[in-house]
């Protein structure tokens, strides 16, 4: 079954990620580097979709790599990149386990709360080795992290059903909830949408077991 991250302008309707959120965040990386003494070079975008962030950053002066891995994603990213007049740089990766060319990076960031996706802990140590290589000395990572304040989940059903309409058609979404494995220590959620782009309709799946961080 395909995945909403197939379709991009599906994904930023559904996902309906606020510019304004965006732009504080970015703002406040760049004080963070500020704080060290960084002012310039390249930073690694993780899981970077449509490279929301990395985009301002790019336009802020900072060399930008992107890595993901969705081609659609990263295709979108370019294509952004290319309207917004900025230059970036991508590749298809998966970020638990990562080489790339580059291993100065000035900082890396891994945004809009992805990071709990990795749920094994052989694979969070994979992913922070993977990080650490790529990271210039002194370099800093920045993860966004929702902390979930009712553990690890417990109910069933389905919610957040809603239909949101596009230039060229409609996305219906909604959300479906399993029982978490407390052994584990993480909650399931999958997402269904419906997407209909020129009169036809691509139904898609994503299903995430996600690693509870709590206060």
């Amino acid at each position: 079954m395909k995945s909403l991250y197939d379709f991009p302008q599906a994904y930023d309707a559904v996902m309906n990620r606020p510019s304004s959120a965006v732009e504080a965040e970015v703002n406040s990386i760049i004080e963070l580097l500020r704080h060290r003494d960084i002012t310039e070079g390249r930073v690694l975008e993780l899981a970077c979709g449509a490279c929301a962030h990395g985009l301002l950053l790019a336009a802020r002066g900072f060399g930008v790599m992107g890595i993901d891995l969705s081609a659609a994603m990263l295709d979108e990213a370019q294509r952004r990149a290319e309207a917004a007049q900025v230059s970036l740089q991508t590749a298809q990766a998966d970020v638990v386990s990562f080489d790339l060319e580059d291993r100065q990076f000035v900082a890396a960031i891994f945004m809009f709360e992805t990071f709990p996706v990795i749920t094994a802990y052989h694979d969070i140590v994979s992913h922070f080795a993977a990080v650490r290589k790529h990271l210039a000395s002194g370099g800093l990572y920045v993860v966004d992290l929702g902390a979930r304040r009712h553990g690890v989940g417990v109910g069933t059903g389905e919610w957040s059903r809603k239909k949101i309409p596009l230039p060229d058609g409609w996305v219906e979404s909604w959300c479906e909830e399993f029982p978490g494995d407390w052994v584990q220590g993480t909650s399931h959620l999958a997402l269904h949408c419906n997407i209909c782009l020129q009169g036809h309709v691509h139904k898609t799946q994503d299903d995430w077991h996600l690693r509870v961080y709590s206060p």
